[in-house]
């Protein structure tokens, strides 16, 4: 089981690991512990190992710096190994109620001046499997809380993460960013295939997330989607292939072939109050309340020919996740062969339409307004107050 281990860290901290014995032994004590003992053992550990040798501060550089990878190492071992172990039990639900849920209100952060901080708004998603929910919900947790300044919200599901936050500009930012990518804690890379979604820099007294959330969900959205399994058989978990979902065009290219085609078929893939507020030139919204209203509006489309499968459909919303689903169920459900969706939704979009050098906004095909899914346009979840209803 040590071997399994190795590879999650660079050399540097296999040389390092195997200079001191203790190291040595403790590793092997953390490996060989139950997947649930693993990660307590290993924080417990990593807290302490700026005690062995009576190292007690970063005064001696060179031995802090060794004790500091090995702490991390340990941490991002520990994850893997906890994350990827099945549990005994496959069938067994992913907690709810308050159990399922992380959650603190940091103080207001303060600024180095006198000024107003800038908060970046951010979005971005991730599908990949996750055996362990709970697992990467505690390590995020025990990450975030220690980023000044953060709040938002993360749904953590066995279909992957997604995650809206207010992050201080600055270290606050960096740290985020840190903590999801290639170097971070977790046993992936969240932005391997897609980038963070960066929306508006606000001031910090303007309305967002009022503290930090990580929970475990059923799904990181939750489609109400009902696939047939035989004659008169219904399952409710999906089997799609969220990888399969067409084509992701950027804002230029979305931009560029609306304009070549103004009869192709585009579908607003929001629900009717946010369609109401701003959509595309020529959209067809879908009309629904709720998202797992698509399902059956999309059948019903192909079914009287409103959707030609024949031909290729178009497909936007917010942030871009809906589209995934949307996009699966479109090609691996109705046969359209041909999807391409707005990457990083009508957020990226306006990102593009504000701010690239060589475009000056006056062509922009969107009228309207952009409905946000935090405080500055809230609305509220069914399971906890301060998580959107509908995530991007």
């Amino acid at each position: 089981m040590i071997m399994l281990m190795l590879p999650t860290l660079g050399r540097s901290h296999q040389r390092i690991m195997f200079q001191p014995a203790r190291y040595f032994l403790t590793t092997a004590v953390i490996l060989t512990l139950q997947p649930a003992a693993t990660v307590a053992t290993a924080y417990i550990i990593s807290h302490r190992l700026n005690y062995f040798g009576g190292i007690k501060s970063p005064s001696n550089d060179n031995n802090y710096l060794r004790h500091e990878l090995l702490r991390r190492s340990y941490l991002r071992s520990s994850s893997i190994v906890l994350a990827l172990s099945t549990s005994s039990d496959s069938s067994s639900s992913i907690n709810s109620g308050p159990s399922a849920v992380r959650a603190k209100k940091p103080p207001a952060y303060q600024s180095s001046t006198n000024e107003s901080q800038q908060l970046q708004l951010l979005s971005f998603y991730h599908f990949v499997p996750i055996p362990q929910p709970e697992a990467i919900r505690d390590i995020l947790f025990e990450n975030l809380e220690t980023i000044e300044g953060l709040r938002g919200t993360v749904y953590v599901a066995n279909e992957g993460i997604n995650a809206q936050f207010a992050v201080p500009i600055g270290n606050p930012l960096d740290m985020l960013l840190e903590i999801f990518g290639e170097s971070g804690c977790l046993p992936f890379n969240v932005f391997q295939s897609n980038p963070p979604n960066l929306g508006d820099v606000v001031s910090s007294d303007t309305p967002t997330f009022d503290k930090l959330i990580v929970r475990t969900r059923d799904y990181i959205l939750r489609d109400g989607m009902k696939l047939s399994i035989g004659e008169g058989i219904e399952e409710s978990t999906t089997t799609l292939d969220w990888s399969d979902a067409g084509i992701e065009l950027d804002p230029s290219e979305w931009n560029e072939q609306l304009r070549q085609q103004p009869d192709i078929q585009l579908l607003d893939c929001r629900n009717d109050y946010e369609s109401e507020l701003g959509s595309f030139v020529s959209a067809r919204p879908l009309s629904t309340k709720k998202f797992s209203d698509t399902w059956s509006i999309l059948d019903s489309q192909v079914q009287s020919q409103s959707i030609n499968p024949a031909e290729p459909v178009y497909i936007f919303c917010t942030g871009g996740i809906r589209c995934v689903k949307v996009g699966a169920y479109l090609r691996q459900r109705l046969g359209v062969k041909d999807v391409r969706s707005l990457r990083h939704g009508i957020i990226g979009y306006e990102r593009w339409n504000n701010n690239d050098d060589e475009h000056t906004g006056k062509d922009s095909l969107w009228v309207g307004e952009n409905f946000l899914f935090d405080k500055r346009r809230f609305a509220k979840d069914d399971d906890e107050n301060d998580a959107p209803i509908e995530p991007k």
